[in-house]
């Protein structure tokens, strides 16, 4: 049963990062990333001073901003 529990407490924190990670990810700075948190468009958590943001609210973020315009570089495939 606590094997169960440690790996639910893993499956939980990998659903988490922190801000170096979405700075890097997405090319921004210090600044923006506080811009965005300021402004309310990303929610967050803070531990000890360390700021971490769920995954699942970056993919809301890109989702309400993407417009759709680029197209794809894969060919199309007629079936």
């Amino acid at each position: 049963m606590n094997e169960i529990k440690h790996y639910a407490v893993l499956y939980e924190w990998a659903d988490w990062v922190d801000s170096q990670d979405v700075m890097q990810k997405f090319h921004i700075s210090v600044r923006t990333l506080q811009s965005w948190r300021t402004n309310r468009l990303l929610p967050y958590s803070r531990i000890r001073g360390k700021i971490y943001y769920r995954k699942s609210d970056i993919l809301v973020i890109l989702q309400k901003n993407y417009n759709g315009t680029r197209k794809s570089l894969l060919p199309e495939v007629n079936d």
